[in-house]
């Protein structure tokens, strides 16, 4: 399978991005959301097979010292054929030298990121104002 990846959002994708956000039961993403989300990024990688959209991520990253990795999402009939992985190692190389970059998986996929260098903080925290991503993700 022949991928290819873009640096930055062409406004024509928006719903297609829309469409994988919720396939995978991200249902709160529409088109004002995720145009806005994806324009304030400072990196975004768009991976096309045939010129549709498969799979994408963005983060944030002061450019010196953190970023934070966020939507990692892989359409899913395109799910386990590595293109998250490449999306991950792809983002990495584009955030560049950094001391930290951040990620909060999704539950169930702790060993998707572990397996790519990610490891468990033994000081993060997060404040989350919606109460069931509170109770997913905090102690």
């Amino acid at each position: 399978m022949n991928i290819n990846y873009e640096y930055g959002l062409d406004i024509k994708d928006v719903d297609e991005l829309i469409q994988i956000y919720h396939d995978n039961g991200w249902t709160g993403h529409d088109q004002e959301k995720v145009i806005t989300i994806f324009n304030i990024a400072t990196h975004v990688i768009i991976a096309k097979y045939q010129g549709k959209v498969v799979g994408f991520a963005r983060a944030m990253s002061d450019g010196v010292f953190n970023a934070a990795i966020y939507d990692v999402m892989v359409n899913i009939v395109h799910q386990k054929q590595g293109i998250g992985q490449e999306i991950i190692r792809k983002m990495l190389t584009y955030l560049g030298e950094l001391s930290c970059v951040h990620l909060i998986a999704t539950t169930g996929y702790e060993s998707f990121y572990r397996q790519l260098g990610f490891r468990k903080l033994k000081t993060g925290m997060a404040i989350y104002t919606n109460e069931k991503l509170k109770d997913e993700y905090t102690d």
